[in-house]
């Protein structure tokens, strides 16, 4: 057998190359976060006193939530054919969880993508058949199924609200990472509303923690217990232990009832390129406002297009050049970048919701209504 190229070990499987320091982006086939120390070492005041730092977490609290959380979390288990020179089945190896009582454990896209055979290995060694009941690549979710009666005395987990999320929140994160059945570890969220470059993945959440094969697909929980993000990919540079990212549990949220049903869920497309207005930006292209998101190119067709959008497009260096409208806000919640607004559209809009643009065109603000379309086919979301 040969583990599955591309797509379940983290080191090989390239999500994203970002150009920041050689960093890449990778398929988290596994999400550990490295768990701190219980208090960290006394601060020295200015004033010579010291003053010792709070304890980063309880220990009882961690303890209480393992008990509680580590029934749910599965290890799944994948065959596939292989293709070119590898034609021999394939093995690959992530995590999951219950999210309720009728066998439905949700994974992420990556971990059974392509996959001929799902198996699910339960905290006790119970080994049981599952099948991909929905899939949606774009946030790189699944939702696989047991029959119900593996799960009977299992409590599901319970997806949280990932909007609230603040960085310096303690995370746990509970899998299989390398295989290594009903394992946890803790760390923070270090940040919130990233994107992965070279993907439609944003509103991320991170965390400083490290990230092993296996645990993608595995919960991210806060100190309630909660399911608050999907581990899914690191940014992982030579040497270092790499930064977490997780898919929001809003997300997952809104793309159950799609996979549930057995359906490939869809994303809402506006059908924009677009950057963040800078004070630099906003002179070069004589702009009467500093802050929004530019329009630069209008895809033909698109739901924008179709509201009448106007992108300004670019030069032959591939700079933005003046024309373009200028989005301020979507429904009345102001945005800055295009990260704010392709997250505000993925967690809380669905295919055929319309949306109001707060738009400023030749220094006129105008409201311009937009009915979200489905993303389509031959652009990627991932």
């Amino acid at each position: 057998m040969k583990t599955i190229k591309g797509k379940i070990i983290a080191v090989v499987a390239v999500l994203a190359v970002l150009l920041v320091g050689g960093a890449a982006y990778v398929l988290a086939t596994g999400t550990t976060l490295t768990s701190p120390t219980a208090s960290a070492a006394p601060a020295t005041m200015a004033t010579g006193t010291v003053q010792t730092a709070p304890a980063q977490y309880s220990q009882d609290a961690v303890t209480a939530i393992y008990d509680s959380a580590s029934p749910a979390v599965v290890e799944i288990n994948v065959t596939e054919q292989g293709t070119g020179f590898w034609r021999s089945m394939q093995q690959g190896q992530g995590s999951g969880f219950l999210v309720d009582s009728n066998g439905y454990i949700l994974t992420n896209n990556h971990v059974v993508d392509g996959a001929t055979s799902v198996e699910v290995v339960f905290k006790d060694g119970k080994t049981v058949d599952a099948s991909v009941v929905g899939t949606d690549p774009g946030d790189d979710l699944a939702l696989v199924k047991v029959d119900s009666s593996a799960v009977s005395g299992i409590t599901p987990l319970k997806l949280g609200d990932s909007s609230a999320v603040r960085p310096g929140q303690m995370a746990i994160a509970m899998g299989s990472p390398y295989g290594l059945t009903d394992s946890i570890t803790v760390g923070v969220i270090s940040g919130v509303n990233r994107s992965l470059s070279g993907s439609a993945m944003t509103g991320m959440l991170q965390t400083d923690a490290a990230i092993n094969p296996g645990n993608s697909g595995g919960p991210l929980l806060d100190a309630n217990g909660e399911v608050i993000g999907i581990n899914t990919a690191i940014e992982a540079v030579a040497g270092a232990s790499g930064i977490g990212f997780a898919v929001p549990s809003n997300v997952a949220t809104k793309a159950l009832p799609d996979l549930t049903a057995g359906k490939q869920a869809t994303r809402p497309w506006l059908g924009i390129s677009g950057m963040a207005l800078t004070q630099s930006l906003s002179q070069n292209l004589g702009l009467s406002i500093s802050q929004g998101v530019y329009v630069v190119t209008v895809v033909p067709g698109s739901p924008a297009d179709v509201a009448g959008l106007n992108g300004g497009g670019a030069d032959a260096n591939g700079d933005p050049v003046s024309g373009g409208d200028v989005i301020t806000a979507v429904d009345g919640k102001a945005v800055t970048t295009v990260e704010d607004l392709s997250t505000y559209l993925r967690a809380s809009k669905k295919v055929g919701d319309s949306v109001s643009l707060t738009v400023v065109r030749g220094g006129n603000s105008m409201a311009v209504t937009v009915s979200l379309g489905a993303w389509p086919a031959n652009i990627p979301t991932g």
